[in-house]
């Protein structure tokens, strides 16, 4: 999964000894590969959280820069996530590898003013066309690519998905990125309907929320949601972290103090932050 050549990652996690009475576990060859091979795997995670996110976050910057410049007459917006770890790990147990760690969706809202669907479709082939050519360090994964809005999911998901790797040339590293292109109902009907948000988590919202205590515990399920919004100062759009609380309330839906005071729990500082200058 990830391209660089000298990734500290790979270094052996250390073992710990059983504890006294506990019966040892002697795996076999195989069993010791998959293993090391699933611990280089888990922390890379962390390495895209600490190390690759701010390359993701100016890039993810300059794209938007580079769509509103190139499509001038079109109104959309651009919303990102980092995949939960909780949601890396039960991913990468399922394929065996996950390449959307870092994920953007762009919504087309309107194009020259007009917002029937099958101009904002087009424009959405137009900006995938964009997006796959106009930065050299920027490549696609053409095998990677899905064109649901030709090919709707029987629930009615429609969008295209295409996965790009993304070339830091002067760190000598590269990373994965998914990016999603939708019109606005593709994404309503993505929200509201079967193929929603909701729908999709709320058999194991259950589960989850049992094991929430406090704000560290709930981020292990959280991903880390962004907007742009202007700044006055650098006059440009930058992205910015949503709030624990928003994160809370849109993933499992309902608000962090409800789900405190239903649980009976008591927890001094409520609050839970992510800011940029900490990568």
């Amino acid at each position: 999964m990830l391209l660089k050549t000298n990734n500290p990652s790979d270094s052996k996690a250390e073992e710990e000894s059983p504890s006294r009475g506990q019966p040892i576990i002697t795996l076999s060859p195989k069993q010791q590969e998959e293993l090391k091979k699933r611990q280089k795997l888990l922390a890379l995670y962390d390495r895209y959280k600490q190390v690759y996110l701010k390359y993701y976050v100016t890039i993810l910057e300059k794209e938007n820069e580079a769509l509103r410049e190139a499509f001038p007459g079109v109104e959309f917006t651009i919303m990102s996530r980092v995949k939960s770890k909780h949601n890396y790990t039960d991913k990468l147990s399922r394929k065996g590898r996950v390449q959307d760690i870092f994920g953007d969706k762009i919504i087309i809202l309107s194009a020259d003013g007009k917002t029937d669907e099958e101009t904002l479709t087009s424009v959405a082939y137009q900006i995938e066309e964009f997006l796959t050519t106009y930065n050299p360090n920027i490549t696609e994964l053409p095998e990677r690519r899905k064109d649901y809005i030709a090919h709707p999911k029987a629930n009615g998901y429609s969008s295209l998905h295409l996965t790009r790797v993304v070339r830091i040339p002067e760190e000598r590293f590269a990373f994965y990125r998914e990016t999603q292109i939708k019109t606005f109902r593709m994404r309503e009907t993505e929200k509201t309907g079967s193929a929603g948000h909701s729908t999709v988590y709320k058999s194991n919202r259950h589960y989850f929320l049992n094991r929430i205590v406090n704000p560290e515990s709930a981020e292990y399920f959280l991903p880390l949601y962004m907007h742009f919004e202007f700044d006055k100062q650098s006059r440009s759009e930058k992205l910015v972290p949503d709030s624990f609380e928003n994160r809370f309330r849109y993933y499992f839906g309902q608000d962090y103090e409800s789900f405190l005071k239903q649980r009976g729990i008591i927890v001094e500082d409520q609050s839970a932050t992510y800011s940029f200058e900490d990568r």
